[in-house]
């Protein structure tokens, strides 16, 4: 009778009312239009609000105003025609450059036993939780005009503006995305195949150019593709850096503040948006190639290096990694020592920021970075969750919707909002939440990738248990799902937040004088010659991030281990 009673009790805690399960039914296809509307009002409207200036006469979208005039007028001036060219120059030598430099240290991290190997990829991970500027500002401070080594130590009037400045700051800004591919590349494919190679008589450069390159050619490929996007779409560094030496983001700023010409920005917008579409195409193809060429089997142990092969990769991968530690030590000691580089007397007085925003403009950043971390974090758990585990009827589209913020120029995406939504009836612009949603979007590509990565890692069984004792959706997803993706959901929480604390190019055009950020603030403060104070700014953003990360280091040691076992 006892058992009875437990058992009927338990029945009832999971039994679903017929009103619930007739709601249940239209959660899935709700959340599923949810997200596409969401993705398509604030992702496909502004790219639409874009085109229609570029295309037609006052942005207004009729066949009689129809005109290629802004085309034109682009393609005949050549300060604007040259943007283009400088653009794609800087894009192709810094990708070609970055490969060199990023294989040779992913296959010492990869294909060799030298020592200090967590030390390497922390340190060449680095210039990830700082805004990019930070290149640029050290480089001038170390290679510019008055510079520490040009003007003090080698008293030479070279210094870095231009292209050259341009493309060091973007090789030591793309190092970090380009390792993660190619390490991972390096680290699936076989090692046993050049170990048969040696065994068969190759000789180490024969292994090299026949096994090794061969079989990472795809992970190449895509960290060509992804670092020319991520170099043809930045704007901190070459406003900072650039001089005289306009490329494409920069020119598309200057149109649209300097010269009010939004029908010329959004051109030249589309112009970007051409060879960033590419390359991103490029990057999600061979992506999908790269599987075939990893094999299961891949086995982890290296075989111990020659002597002298470790002794030349210890020294390249010091070299690499003391290039990152001067950059960030530059700009940290700049943010303390007084007159850089007459007098060396450290001092809190760059801290005093003397710009409109100041300390309020951090606090902002903060807060916003926060609900952006965990609006977005959730917001592609969720889509994630529908996506992989439910399979609505447009889930195709809504995985290509879902992908397409990879491809779009975080610049084009901001003035896209501007021509959008800078309406009367759209009360949320000109507050911090464009600026939330602008950055959720902006970066929705990688949350939703890994959020569907974790949850194929999840067993099915355990949704299925949950179904069968009456689970609905809702339930399922907060008891079982949510719990088993915590350290997931907080990997992309920590992403989320790093990202709206260093971006730039997406929130350029989205500051107003009620909503100020850090990561413009620098910008604006290295513009009106704070450099110093500039760097402090620099600092602060780096120390908020650095918390985060060892938060999420302590969130991962606590429950890892836990959630690896329940997935």
């Amino acid at each position: 009778m006892n058992k009875t009673h437990n058992e009927n009790s338990l029945i009832e805690q999971y039994q679903i009312s017929p009103t619930r399960m007739e709601f249940d039914k239209f959660i899935v296809p709700t959340v599923t239009i949810f997200i596409g509307l969401l993705l398509c009002f604030f992702m496909l409207f502004p790219l639409w609000s874009i085109l229609t200036m570029s295309f037609f006469k006052g942005g207004e979208f009729s066949l009689l105003n129809f005109t290629l005039e802004n085309f034109q007028k682009y393609f005949t001036t050549v300060h604007t025609l040259n943007a283009l060219w400088h653009s794609l120059y800087v894009s192709f030598a810094t990708t070609i450059i970055v490969i060199i430099i990023i294989f040779f240290f992913a296959y010492a991290m990869t294909r060799t036993t030298i020592s200090g190997k967590p030390f390497f990829r922390n340190i060449i991970m680095m210039p990830l939780v700082a805004p990019s500027i930070v290149q640029a500002l050290a480089l001038i401070y170390l290679f510019g005009r008055n510079g520490l080594i040009t003007a003090h130590f080698l008293h030479t009037d070279w210094n870095i503006y231009g292209a050259t400045g341009i493309i060091i700051s973007e090789v030591l800004y793309c190092l970090p995305h380009a390792f993660v591919i190619l390490y991972t590349t390096l680290s699936a494919v076989d090692i046993r195949l050049d170990e048969a190679a040696e065994s068969l008589g190759a000789t180490p450069f024969k292994v090299f150019t026949r096994i090794t390159l061969p079989s990472a050619k795809y992970g190449i490929f895509s960290a060509a593709a992804l670092t020319f996007n991520l170099t043809i779409t930045d704007f901190g560094n070459p406003t900072v850096i650039g001089a005289d030496y306009n490329v494409l983001a920069t020119e598309i700023y200057a149109q649209v503040t300097n010269l009010y010409r939004f029908d010329l920005g959004a051109t030249i917008s589309i112009i970007l948006l051409v060879p960033s579409l590419m390359a991103f195409m490029l990057n999600y193809y061979i992506s999908r190639k790269t599987f075939s060429m990893i094999s299961g089997a891949a086995k982890p142990i290296i075989p111990p290096s020659r002597p002298l092969k470790k002794v030349s990769y210890t020294i390249y991968c010091w070299l690499i990694s003391f290039s990152i530690i001067l950059i960030f030590a530059t700009v940290i000691l700049g943010s303390f020592v007084k007159i850089w580089p007459y007098d060396w007397s450290l001092t809190f007085q760059h801290y005093k920021f003397p710009s409109i925003g100041g300390y309020s403009a951090i606090w902002t950043s903060f807060w916003i970075s926060l609900i952006v971390g965990i609006g977005g974090a959730f917001v592609t758990l969720v889509a994630g969750y529908v996506m992989e585990t439910r399979r609505p009827y447009f889930k195709q589209l809504i995985y290509l919707l879902s992908v397409m913020p990879a491809a779009i120029p975080g610049l084009v995406m901001g003035l896209g909002y501007i021509l959008a939504f800078n309406k009367p009836y759209y009360i949320f612009y000109g507050t911090p939440w464009i600026v939330v949603i602008c950055i959720i979007i902006s970066n929705f590509t990688l949350g939703i990738l890994s959020s569907i990565s974790n949850l194929r890692n999840i067993d099915p069984s355990i949704e299925e248990a949950s179904i069968s004792l009456g689970g609905d959706t809702i339930r399922t997803f907060f008891k079982i799902i949510f719990p088993l993706s915590r350290v997931a959901f907080f990997q992309n929480f920590v992403y989320f937040f790093m990202r709206s604390m260093t971006t730039i190019s997406a929130v350029i055009f989205l500051v107003s004088a009620t909503v100020h950020l850090a990561a413009i603030e620098i910008i604006m403060l290295d513009n009106d010659g704070w450099t110093a104070s500039a760097n402090a700014m620099c600092t602060c953003i780096i120390v908020l991030v650095l918390i985060m990360l060892g938060l999420l280091h302590i969130v991962q040691k606590k429950t890892g281990k836990h959630a690896s076992g329940l997935a």
